[in-house]
């Protein structure tokens, strides 16, 4: 079953849940738990609870494979793994970044009104993701004095997995910045800051991750158009006797970016 994607759906903001219910349709024990040990470690980290947690899913591809910048269309769904950010706001013109993992140490960097949030694509480090979706976002709202904030990373996506992590954590990234300065694009225009902000480290993708992570629907894949602009058509699992099942084999052959 097909069904174009509403205009209103698209010029829609990303939605926001007070239960993970809104969220997962099972395991619902085991994503609580993630989720308090991440407030938990936020506020071992920080000294304060975090405002609010920003969430963005993997995908995987079922047909089209690197042909989404190329303007061809694409057939992915998102999938249950995801990139967590928990946030909090602060008056101090810092981004405070930590992650739950022991593999990346704790960043920070200056968002002074005037400063220029720097990039080195020479240097592979995981806090790149964050800076570029700040400073895509920032420059997308229009923001010229930014808030600061304290921010904890947790992902579920396997990293160099061909999942689309980087692109979950860089969708977190732009909405985070955006809630914090009080400013909530549209999911279409969220999509378009993300993809543009991955450019800054040298990703020239053509949207199917961003996309996927942020308009796919629940118990469906996404047929997505570039050409002539971008249209999404969410296609739902018919039902069967037997639950659909789509087995993702992780080969462990890592492509690492950070």
């Amino acid at each position: 079953m097909t069904s174009a994607l509403e205009p209103a759906l698209a010029t829609s903001l990303v939605p926001s849940f007070s239960k993970l219910t809104g969220i997962y349709n099972e395991n619902l024990p085991h994503h609580s738990a993630r989720f308090q040990l991440l407030v938990d470690k936020f506020v071992s980290t920080y000294g304060a609870q975090p405002s609010f947690i920003v969430r963005a899913p993997g995908r995987v591809n079922i047909i089209g494979e690197h042909i989404d910048y190329c303007g061809f269309p694409v057939f992915p769904m998102a999938i249950v793994p995801d990139f967590l950010i928990a946030v909090r706001a602060t008056d101090k013109h810092r981004i405070q970044l930590a992650n739950t993992s022991s593999k990346y140490a704790a960043r920070e960097f200056s968002c002074m009104p005037g400063t220029r949030v720097t990039i080195d694509n020479a240097e592979h480090d995981w806090s790149n993701y964050f800076k570029c979706g700040f400073k895509g976002a920032i420059e997308a709202i229009g923001c010229s004095e930014p808030r600061g904030m304290q921010c904890l990373m947790d992902g579920s996506v396997p990293s160099s997995a061909g999942l689309s992590s980087s692109s979950a954590f860089v969708c977190c990234a732009v909405l985070a910045t955006m809630k914090v300065n009080g400013k909530l694009l549209s999911k279409r225009d969220v999509v378009a800051t993300a993809v543009a902000s991955e450019r800054y480290i040298g990703t020239n993708g053509g949207g199917m991750d961003q996309t996927t992570s942020i308009m796919s629907q629940s118990q469906s894949a996404v047929f997505i158009e570039f050409d002539p602009v971008l249209q999404i058509t969410p296609v739902k699992f018919p039902t069967t006797s037997l639950p659909i099942a789509f087995v993702i084999a992780n080969t462990l052959v890592v492509s690492d970016k950070a």
